[in-house]
């Protein structure tokens, strides 16, 4: 009797771990779904921060300047430690109000840089215009995030 107790709960533990292992990836395939849906808005263009690895970036100054008046920075982040996906709009009077006017994208998904260091400024951005800002992912852990102006 005592054997039949211990393989059923074998069997239940097997099956738990079954399910939550399928839970995890369904979630998996929904944020790299989300990411893929609003990556596709910007094939071919170039980010305008490039990651080269969890504390180098590289500034791609964009030629010329947009006409076109930023209205909104938005961020798609995706913890796959957690399984959560994230979507943040920041207006960007709100943006243009911060002292210094500069930022950091990316420091929760473990992708942190200077952008001190990189003297990269809410202007920078107004000067790019809308488009495609940063398209990374941590090396660690499998965190994505994208960001864009509107």
């Amino acid at each position: 009797m005592m054997a039949d107790t211990k393989k059923k709960r074998t069997w239940v533990a097997i099956v738990v771990a079954i399910l939550i292992i399928i839970v995890m990836g369904g979630i998996v395939l929904v944020g790299s779904a989300a990411f893929e849906r609003e990556r596709a808005r910007f094939a071919g263009q170039q980010a305008l921060i490039e990651l080269r690895d969890e504390h180098n970036a590289v500034v791609h100054r964009r030629i010329g300047s947009s006409s076109t008046e930023l209205r909104t920075l938005r961020v798609l982040a995706f913890d796959a430690r957690a399984g959560k996906l994230v979507r943040v709009s920041v207006p960007f009077w709100l943006l243009r109000m911060m002292p210094g006017k500069r930022f950091n994208l990316g420091r929760d998904q473990g992708i942190d840089f200077d952008t001190d260091r990189m003297h990269l400024t809410v202007e920078d951005l107004e000067r790019a215009g809308p488009g495609l800002v940063l398209d990374g992912k941590d090396p660690r852990g499998g965190g994505l995030v994208l960001v864009w102006t509107e």
